[in-house]
């Protein structure tokens, strides 16, 4: 006998039931639904109810509030609400990345977006307060008898509109929105698909525009590899990069897979390059519009986290060969060649790309540390982390190799009193020791 019902809609089109039952959650699509209007790509359209045990199915757990909305959502909605995972996805199933929406059943799937003044938002001198304004504007939409408490500012939050994903890092991480901004700066001057991107001009909010919608209004569906995995969130950094490149090469059509490798792989190397210790299994994702039509989502997500003191001993997130180490150059070439099929220039092409792409963003740091003092420190922390990164990428590295390229002192952020060189004499014609002179 079942206790709660929720509908379960596929670009607006109502697709299937997910119910709460005694042993566990049951989602069963209804009779007739077009193939290409499937929930997941793990779930396909079929007659048989896709069953599962161990908490809600982890696709409908992919887009469930977590962190400072979370938290804030729960204190809304005092004690005696459902603040279970089934819960949560019943009220907030309406807004949610991708194609995918869910309701309570027999409500309507249509809501209001809180407003936003995008434009005073990013001009604002306190956009964290505005964002976290904003945030809880929408934190209870559709939810009627509740009353706002105080707000907890200082936390990481993140925030999402029609058009744009909204993010603001907590106090003690001084800096982390321009320090994304940077990140994907480098990614996109690396060749990757990333989305349009702005900064607040008191660089405490990073705007990132949403993927998941096309110029023509299309709707695509989303799907992280913890979904993919059939994981929870919870178990996101309990993956290999090498099971990531089996699900990409199980749903991403033959055609596409050279390409979508390349991607990967060049995304693989910024990532190990700028010290990127958050990439778990909920930083990939594919998006789609069909079966046929599946790639690589573009790049999010990616900030340099062994820049704080907090973090500086952080590992990646993902296992390579059965490892989590950052001088990886040589099994980041095996991994290129063996799991995604690239070609060795192929693999030297992605390297000298995002090698150009960190020299192309350096000056911009710089730049930034000028603009905003509190952001110095940090940011020749992620220079010092991009030097050492950008050797331990290549296939030849050993322990104690000298760095690449020095950054640091490249980029004028230095502290150490440079010696001055001692003029050369044979610079001047004119000289004791030119050769007019000899």
């Amino acid at each position: 006998m079942t206790s709660k019902s929720l509908d379960v809609y596929v670009n607006a089109v109502l697709v299937g039931k997910l119910v709460d039952e005694a042993d566990g959650y049951v989602f069963t699509y209804l009779p007739g639904v077009p193939p290409e209007l499937f929930v997941s790509l793990t779930m396909p359209v079929r007659p048989a109810s896709y069953n599962w045990a161990r908490g809600l199915h982890p696709y409908f757990q992919m887009n469930l509030p977590e962190g400072f909305k979370k938290e804030r959502l729960c204190q809304r909605l005092g004690p005696h609400a459902d603040v279970t995972d089934f819960g949560l996805l019943a009220l907030t199933g309406r807004q949610t990345i991708g194609r995918v929406q869910v309701v309570p059943e027999g409500m309507p799937r249509d809501t209001s977006h809180p407003s936003l003044q995008l434009a005073e938002l990013l001009a604002s001198p306190d956009s964290r307060g505005q964002l976290y304004n904003f945030l809880e504007s929408g934190l209870t939409d559709g939810v009627s008898g509740v009353m706002p408490k105080a707000l907890q500012p200082g936390q990481k939050a993140t925030a999402w509109t029609i058009d744009s994903i909204l993010k603001v890092g907590p106090d003690y991480l001084p800096g982390l929105s321009i320090n994304e901004y940077l990140c994907l700066a480098v990614a996109r001057a690396a060749g990757l698909s990333v989305p349009r991107t702005q900064l607040s001009d008191d660089g405490e909010v990073l705007v990132v525009e949403r993927f998941d919608r096309t110029g023509d209004g299309v709707v695509l569906g989303v799907e992280d590899f913890c979904s993919l995995e059939g994981e929870a969130p919870v178990n996101k950094y309990k993956s290999s990069l090498e099971r990531v490149a089996a699900r990409l090469n199980d749903y991403v059509p033959p055609e596409r897979q050279p390409v979508m490798a390349t991607q990967l792989f060049t995304l693989l190397l910024v990532n190990y390059a700028l010290r990127n210790a958050d990439a778990h299994l909920k930083n990939f994702a594919l998006v789609y519009t069909s079966h046929d039509d599946v790639r690589l989502a573009p790049t999010y997500d990616v900030v340099t986290v062994t820049a704080y003191k907090e973090y500086a001993k952080d590992i990646p997130g993902l296992t390579l060969s059965g490892k989590k180490a950052w001088a990886a150059g040589k099994l980041l070439q095996q991994y290129g060649m063996t799991r995604l099929g690239l070609s060795k220039s192929t693999l030297n092409d992605c390297r000298q790309r995002v090698e150009h792409a960190v020299l192309q963003v350096v000056p911009q740091l710089a730049d930034y540390t000028e603009k905003f003092p509190a952001f110095r420190e940090v940011g020749k922390a992620m220079l010092a982390q991009w030097e050492t990164g950008l050797r331990d990428i290549l296939p030849d590295v050993k322990p104690g190799s000298p760095l690449p390229v020095p950054l640091v002192e490249n980029s004028g952020l230095s502290d150490q009193k440079r010696v001055p060189r001692k003029r050369n004499p044979y610079i001047n014609p004119d000289g004791p020791m030119s050769h007019k002179s000899r």
